[in-house]
């Protein structure tokens, strides 16, 4: 467990009983993302969808993850989902085996989960070789932003990567989001398009001594 100079404030190591809580907090953080949004076009029903979506991603595809929790005035607020070293890639075994929950998740409309498929197999095989940590997911609940949460979480888990000696991957979907994450060393190194016309920009960040 990481403690920061704010009494308000704690950042926790989740553990697989906290998958409930990271699926509402992220489905909550990501109802109006743009990759979401274009994966799940339906707003009405987008956040139940997120919620079985993630539920199921945190399960299946970050089973060995150095996931971290914010808890703030007792709550738990915002998540940042890591990836660790070496968990480049799915194997295609496991995905398939998961492939009906998945299908699931999207109520067997096979145009939602296709696009669902395709954006999954496009981060894969853009993901670099080299071994990095991968910031799969970070979100705030809504009535928490601008609180500095997520700053909390980015810094912890790239301190943890810097101590030790290791790479920064992460993919930004917006122009804003790509400036917002240089402030903190990544850069773009790459970019692909996935549903809706939409942009990924893979961005990398070395480590900083």
């Amino acid at each position: 467990m990481h403690t920061t100079k704010r009494d308000d404030l704690v950042l926790r190591t989740a553990g697989s009983e906290d998958t409930p809580t990271l699926a509402e907090l992220l489905s909550a953080a990501y109802r109006d993302d743009p990759r979401m949004s274009a994966l799940l076009p339906d707003h009405a029903h987008r956040e139940t969808k997120l919620h079985a979506l993630f539920s199921l991603l945190l399960t299946q595809e970050h089973l060995d993850h150095g996931t971290e929790i914010a808890v703030l005035n007792g709550q738990p607020e915002a998540v940042a989902v890591w990836d660790r070293p070496g968990s480049q890639v799915v194997p295609l075994g496991r995905r398939l085996a998961y492939l009906p929950a998945l299908l699931s998740v999207f109520r067997w409309r096979l145009p939602e989960a296709t696009r669902a498929i395709q954006a999954f197999n496009a981060t894969d095989s853009h993901r670099p070789d080299e071994p990095h940590w991968h910031l799969a997911a970070i979100g705030t609940t809504p009535h928490a932003r601008s609180r500095g949460l997520g700053r909390a979480l980015l810094d912890s888990g790239l301190a943890r990567a810097d101590a030790h000696d290791t790479p920064v991957y992460l993919e930004a979907t917006t122009h804003a989001g790509v400036t917002h994450f240089e402030r903190f060393g990544f850069r773009v190194i790459h970019e692909y398009p996935i549903a809706a016309g939409l942009t990924v920009y893979g961005m990398w960040r070395p480590v900083e001594r």
